[in-house]
């Protein structure tokens, strides 16, 4: 769905893992209680413009599908005013706004997920630790999937396994260690998080749904 595209993005430079995650759980509430289609839709642009400072690469063509397929499914249910007839097959305006919120909400969250979520994350606990470690062996798995082989594939998802766990860890390695950097939030970092947060509850509270 998406893939790195810089070595320093703007977001790793600028936030701290943690304070980048509490960001997006912030912004998350104020998403999904939006009514207004295009105040969602642009908060879904907004967000995929963050997942690109991020260090990602966006893969439209997916993403549009997924929302064109959502919409599709949901005007096979009739609902309101008809204002398209197709044959025997009616458009109405309720399942297609329907439609086209479920669409782009599950986008959006997928974008915030992917610009608030880094390998470096840690949380407390040990359920923290472990969480880290998942997302750390995730972005391993995502850096070698050139060396996965559709012929060999449990093979080589295999051997990419293997080439980053030793048998009885139990600390950070020296590669791992480099993702376990929290890192810092700068004092733009600081403001974008409030801006970020200020803009999308401002929108859900002043902007009237359509």
């Amino acid at each position: 769905m998406s893939r790195k595209t810089h070595t320093n993005p703007f977001l790793k430079a600028n936030f701290a893992a943690t304070h980048l995650f509490l960001t997006g759980g912030l912004i998350i509430p104020a998403f999904l209680f939006q009514d207004n289609l295009m105040v969602r839709v642009t908060q879904v642009l907004l967000f995929a413009a963050l997942a690109t400072f991020a260090g990602k690469r966006i893969k439209w063509n997916y993403f549009l599908v997924m929302v064109g397929s959502i919409t599709a499914f949901n005007l096979l249910q009739p609902l309101g005013e008809v204002i398209l007839r197709v044959g025997p097959f009616a458009i109405t305006r309720g399942a297609l706004n329907q439609g086209l919120e479920k669409g782009f909400t599950i986008v959006g969250l997928v974008f915030i997920s992917l610009f608030s979520i880094r390998p470096d994350l840690r949380l407390p606990g040990r359920v923290g630790g472990l969480v880290a470690r998942v997302f750390f062996y995730f972005e391993r798995i995502i850096e070698g999937k050139k060396n996965i082989e559709a012929r060999r594939l449990i093979e080589s998802i295999d051997t990419i396994l293997m080439s980053i766990y030793t048998p009885g860890q139990t600390q950070l390695s020296g590669g791992e260690a480099s993702f376990a950097e929290a890192g810092r939030t700068t004092w733009v970092g600081a403001a974008c998080m409030f801006v970020l947060v200020f803009l999308n509850w401002s929108a859900l509270f002043l902007v009237a749904p359509v």
